[in-house]
């Protein structure tokens, strides 16, 4: 790669959150060139980041870290973190935190994502009994209905309550959307659209850059994509490995 050294992309990813503390590994892609790189290893790279929260919380950090083809990761921790709930169980608060490149003594490029500290799991238990339920932060989080979002809704469907759950389908969410369910504390299930090209799993990549820093997104459902299904299902699995991947969900509740 030649040029002056870029950042394509920031993705937080929360590995473990608990009252205590939080693991957060921050992805990055870079585009442009590093120092000292050779075939196959880009080089190292002088990061630089900064986490703010809405109750005051301030931190920052510099390091240098390895950079292959172009990624590279960077893991900090935050102690009594503020963590993110449905709505009904606790408050929604959110996190900025902001990526700079160094070079020598100045910033070449920088990115800022927004993202909640939560974990969100399959309750299996409550998954064997038909019925859509999480772990949220370690406590059970029971759906009472599921909505479907198509795009048609989005500019009039409101979030009602934390027992609600929607599920996009057809298309992929816009930042409206997800940003609206992060302050409301509703979760969403993202269903992979059929891709027209027959390559879900393409559009899947660039979209877990983009959606899994929501700590409202719930999980990926997959189970409609027929023979790219196994496929489709391993490429979020490496990608997204915090989030859960639905194979079959419950049909919604109808009045």
């Amino acid at each position: 790669m030649t040029g002056e050294l870029k950042l394509s992309s920031v993705r937080p990813l929360v590995r473990y959150v608990d009252e205590d503390q939080a693991v957060i590994d921050t992805h990055f892609c870079t585009a442009g060139s590093i120092p000292q790189a050779t075939a196959g290893f880009t080089g190292e790279a002088d990061v630089h980041i900064t986490i703010q929260g809405l109750d005051g919380f301030h931190d920052e950090g510099q390091t240098r870290t390895p950079v292959r083809d172009g990624e590279g990761s960077v893991r900090f921790e935050v102690v009594c973190p503020q963590r993110w709930w449905p709505a009904g169980m606790g408050d929604q608060p959110l996190y900025k935190l902001t990526l700079s490149l160094i070079q020598g003594d100045s910033i070449v490029d920088e990115q800022t994502s927004t993202f909640g500290l939560t974990s969100v799991r399959r309750d299996k238990d409550h998954d064997a009994q038909g019925t859509p339920g999480f772990l949220v932060n370690g406590q059970h989080c029971k759906i009472q209905s599921v909505i479907m979002v198509d795009r048609v809704d989005e500019n009039t469907l409101l979030p009602a309550t934390g027992d609600s759950l929607l599920m996009v389908r057809d298309h992929y969410g816009p930042e409206l959307l997800y940003e609206a369910a992060d302050r409301a504390g509703v979760l969403l299930v993202q269903s992979v659209p059929i891709s027209a090209e027959g390559k879900p799993s393409d559009e899947v990549t660039k979209q877990i850059d983009r959606l899994a820093t929501h700590p409202c997104l719930a999980g990926w459902f997959v189970g409609h994509l027929g023979d790219v299904r196994d496929k489709v299902s391993q490429r979020i699995k490496s990608l997204d490995p915090t989030h859960a991947v639905f194979e079959k969900f419950p049909a919604p509740h109808t009045s």
